[in-house]
């Protein structure tokens, strides 16, 4: 093999000189210095001989790129901002028109619309592509550098292009940053004493006051429950334990983890909760139920606890960490996963419903229209089953191994 040539490539060869080729060696690594040299030899060959001239920093950060986008559709390179640009950004404020993005399909892809927020308002939803914003092609723009993009001083505006799988051309889109609102859970009585809840995001607080509604609902002698997490996105996995100690016994798994980061369990498990809800319970689910909330999802599922009903959630429950570089850059890198207590993947395949429904249209909600039945439906069987006694569990958890 040809020695590596350049500036870049002797930088790189004393940096592995330095870490020494025999201990490279020793630990398995010999074949990464192989590729590593000859990453940097093709490197070399492009600063030198391509057409236009090309700098070192660019040409690196370019690199780093191709090497995240084989990975998935959320770990990026972020390059260092300015000190200028972050005064800006403060300055500009916390608007938002609440999108959660990832890179899905080779493009900006919507993971949901968030409650409230104009660009739900404005129809946009789960798997539509983001084409362009403020007239700049996104190109290989990265969910986090996007999010960037889309926040700003309230009262202004952002200018987006949206294309949706059935639609003959892209869309425009004049969306008017606000303050977000507050995600807390909301509850309303259906009929017949069933209980709807709607849980937009998952994080501590949310984990709270759902015990809250539920111990307020025992009291009430509610019959049943529907807990609504479509289009709910972001928040906390460390939720997905605490929410799901109101429904499953203690000790149960409510999810696997998969990740090479020394320290972190195998699997997350519920607690004693603050209540026991053991009443039928149905969770709707959407396109755009995502992270935490398919976690949970999933999770009750696999403990036979809930009916599902809705679509297919998007497939995304992993995390990433923010990792540093020298020159100020920050990989953010997947670096965990999440399947379900039955180890049945999420990432790229969503937690499937147990019952399919018709997505909501205005006016009318036929899944909601369905979750009731099902609830309805199993508290009576229950009650036959049970001689009356709607108090006694009825999920089978996986223990922890």
């Amino acid at each position: 093999m040809r020695a590596p040539r350049g500036p870049l490539a002797a930088l790189l060869l004393v940096a592995l000189a330095g870490i020494g080729v025999g201990a490279l060696a020793q630990s398995g690594k010999a074949d990464a210095y192989q590729a590593v040299a000859l990453y940097a030899e093709a490197m070399s060959l492009i600063h030198d001989h391509y057409v236009d001239e090309l700098s070192w920093p660019k040409m690196v950060h370019d690199g780093i790129r191709g090497a995240i986008h084989g990975l998935d559709g959320d770990s990026t390179v972020r390059e260092p901002s300015p000190s200028a640009d972050r005064a800006r950004s403060v300055m500009a404020g916390v608007g938002d028109v609440g999108l959660a993005l990832t890179r899905r399909g080779g493009g900006l892809t919507v993971i949901a619309a968030r409650d409230g927020m104009p660009a739900r308002v404005a129809g946009i939803r789960s798997g539509d592509r983001i084409l362009t914003l403020d007239g700049e092609a996104v190109g290989t723009m990265g969910p986090h550098a996007a999010a960037r993009r889309l926040r700003g001083r309230p009262g202004s505006q952002v200018q987006l292009t949206v294309i949706r799988s059935g639609w003959a051309e892209p869309k425009p889109f004049a969306l008017t940053r606000i303050d977000p609102p507050a995600t807390t859970p909301s509850d309303r009585p259906l009929r017949d004493g069933i209980l709807y809840v709607r849980l937009p995001r998952l994080d501590a607080v949310a984990a709270g006051d759902l015990a809250h509604l539920l111990a307020t609902a025992s009291a009430d002698r509610a019959t049943g429950l529907v807990l609504d997490l479509r289009d709910s996105v972001g928040g906390r996995i460390e939720a997905v334990p605490a929410i799901a100690s109101l429904f499953l016994d203690p000790g149960c798994v409510v999810a696997r983890v998969e990740s090479r980061a020394s320290g972190l369990p195998q699997a997350l498990t519920t607690t004693t909760g603050a209540i026991r809800w053991t009443r039928p319970l149905a969770i709707l689910v959407s396109r755009g139920t995502a992270s935490a909330a398919e976690v949970l999802a999933g999770a009750m599922q696999d403990a036979r606890r809930a009916v599902i009903v809705g679509s297919r959630t998007f497939g995304d429950a992993s995390t990433q960490s923010a990792i540093p570089l020298s020159d100020g850059s920050t990989l953010s890198l997947t670096t965990t996963r999440y399947l379900t207590p039955e180890r049945h993947p999420i990432t790229g395949h969503g937690i499937a419903p147990d019952v399919v429904g018709t997505a909501p249209s205005p006016g009318t909600d036929p899944e909601l229209e369905l979750a009731f039945e099902v609830v309805k439906a199993a508290g009576i069987l229950e009650r036959g089953a049970r001689g009356g006694d709607a108090a006694a569990p009825l999920d089978r958890c996986e223990a922890a191994a």
